[in-house]
């Protein structure tokens, strides 16, 4: 069971940076529910930090491109 979280939580990490951190589109993309994303991102400092990490990279592109 936690080698397949870890592998969830593995894949949600990339499909984030990958769709810029939309959330739905990264669930979607590891078939996982937004729910699953969130369980990880409020029990779990270490998938928190990479998520918020990976959020500020895509806010400083956003603002970067205004």
């Amino acid at each position: 069971m936690a080698n397949k979280t870890l592998h969830y939580k593995k894949a949600l990490l990339e499909a984030l940076e990958k769709s810029k951190c939309i959330v739905t589109d990264a669930c979607k993309k590891v078939g996982v529910s937004r729910q699953t994303y969130y369980d990880y991102y409020n029990n779990d400092e270490d998938f928190k930090t990479s998520a918020d990490e990976l959020a500020n990279v895509a806010l400083d592109f956003a603002e970067s491109k205004l």
